[in-house]
């Protein structure tokens, strides 16, 4: 045979090879894909069987809670605010091992309880209040919240909830005391630490919101943990006297004994029932001539000057008064104007967030967006940096001028064309507008604008007349006060 022919049958034999193995790992590759194929429905009918498992069980556990009817409320038995149902008087031992849902300790002796819901508090932690007045947040009351559960809110527990007197995330309770308006967050047992310790610690010591060693440049240590004090945050415990500076969480340890017995719980249930907000609190107050103001953390008694070197400063607006409402411990005095100010309004232009009433020291401070103007007594959206004085706040819709015929002005939030790039002037004053987006009042008909201010200031001739008015104009957008 000749040596081409041998060649070409090499060839032949090659390809035929080469196209058998291709084939082998198809099939290979197929058999391949085949197994991962099984093994994934396999899996899948694993997942399915265990989800329904899972469901079965759910449904079982729904179904038999769902048989559980909500008691009945029965003599001794608690409604709390904390739960939905009422809770059923209990004597437990401590070998039934239940934890209570505020402050997780075993509970052995009285508690109330939802044998529906697995849902168990002390005697002591049912009395904790639901509101409270902190000395360090005195403008606004506290409310008792759940702490998010880790487990499910881990990530919002880390981003947002920090305790401001320790700060910690981490509670020994399940609760904490919130303020809505500021974002001001307290655990359930700093926030039961008085200002002043006086019993078990070394020494006398003081409660501060910040650091009081400005002016250090030495590291300080904590005198009980020996650690380095933390300058830019949580409070602290210092006594100038005797140069003795504490972490706030150790002192409090020292003053507050054993944590988590129950000699602690009572503790810290007295100290939070002092520090209770309630309407109750008022009736007492007012048999003894002194009220309760949401601006200060001490009864107010009324007072009324006659002698003109007795005039006081109202620490809300700054303005001098001869009547008012004193603090006997602090001197705080509140004008009779400022005083009848409501706390919180819901304003048309700003309907997304409340207001806040702040004085007119209060930092930071923001233009009013009706005048322009920065210094006075405002209400605030700190959210949204949004300000407004009181007397614009409280200003009327339309307003009646008197000239020998009586034209209306309406009430608008900014120049009512937009394109207009000529300067508007004041019909009152001649002055300039600050800003076509500040409010004004305007005439259609005879093109007029009015600012704000001086459409107030013509309005009447004395300022607490202006003043008195805007606190009864702003009755109608107050936010009421829950106090329960």
């Amino acid at each position: 045979m000749s040596q081409p022919k041998k060649r070409e049958i090499e060839i032949v034999k090659n390809e035929k090879s080469d196209a058998s193995d291709q084939a082998e790992d198809q099939l290979d590759e197929a058999k391949g894909q085949q197994a991962v194929l099984y093994r994934f429905r396999q899996r899948h009918k694993n997942i399915q069987t265990e989800i329904t498992s899972c469901s079965k069980l759910i449904a079982k556990e729904e179904e038999s809670c769902v048989s559980k009817a909500p008691p009945r409320l029965r003599d001794g038995d608690l409604v709390h605010f904390s739960h939905r149902h009422p809770l059923l008087r209990f004597h437990l031992k401590g070998t039934d091992v239940i934890r209570c849902n505020m402050c997780t300790i075993i509970i052995s002796g009285v508690a109330y309880g939802c044998d529906c819901c697995r849902y168990f508090l002390h005697e002591v932690c049912s009395n904790i209040p639901k509101r409270i007045r902190h000395d360090f947040h005195p403008m606004h009351s506290l409310t008792l919240l759940p702490i998010p559960s880790i487990s499910l809110w881990h990530s919002k527990v880390e981003s947002e909830f920090c305790c401001v007197a320790c700060g910690y995330d981490n509670s020994l309770f399940s609760f904490y005391y919130h303020c809505d308006l500021c974002k001001f967050d307290l655990h359930l047992e700093c926030a039961s630490v008085t200002t002043k310790l006086i019993h078990n610690v070394k020494y006398p010591l003081d409660l501060f919101t910040s650091f009081p060693l400005k002016s250090e440049g030495a590291t300080l240590l904590c005198c009980i943990c020996n650690k380095v004090m933390n300058r830019q945050s949580t409070w602290l415990f210092y006594n100038r006297e005797f140069d003795y500076i504490c972490h706030f969480e150790f002192a409090a340890e020292e003053e507050l004994g054993v944590i988590g017995d129950q000699s602690f719980l009572s503790e810290v249930q007295k100290s939070l029932l002092l520090q209770k907000s309630c309407s109750g609190q008022q009736q007492k107050l007012e048999k003894l001539g002194e009220v309760i103001h949401f601006s200060h953390r001490h009864p107010l008694k009324a007072i009324k000057q006659t002698n003109e070197a007795s005039i006081m400063n109202c620490c809300i607006c700054s303005f001098q008064a001869l009547s008012g409402y004193i603090c006997q411990l602090c001197n705080y005095f509140i004008d009779e104007t400022c005083f009848t100010l409501p706390r919180r309004i819901q304003h048309h232009f700003h309907p997304n967030h409340p207001l806040i009433l702040t004085s007119y020291n209060d930092p930071p401070k923001f233009k009013c967006r009706a005048c322009g103007q920065e210094k006075g007594t405002t209400y605030r959206c700190s959210t949204c940096k949004f300000s407004l004085h009181r007397s614009c706040a409280g200003a009327p819709m339309t307003f009646t001028l008197d000239k020998n015929k009586k034209v209306s002005y309406k009430l608008l939030y900014s120049y009512p064309y937009d394109g207009e790039m000529a300067v508007i002037k004041c019909s009152v004053c001649s002055g300039e507008l600050n800003s076509k987006e500040n409010f004004m009042y305007f005439n259609f008909n005879l093109d007029e604008v009015l600012h704000v201010q001086c459409a107030l200031n013509r309005e009447t001739d004395s300022y607490d007349t202006k003043f008195s008015l805007a606190s009864e104009r702003l009755k109608s957008i107050k936010i009421e006060e829950d106090h329960s």
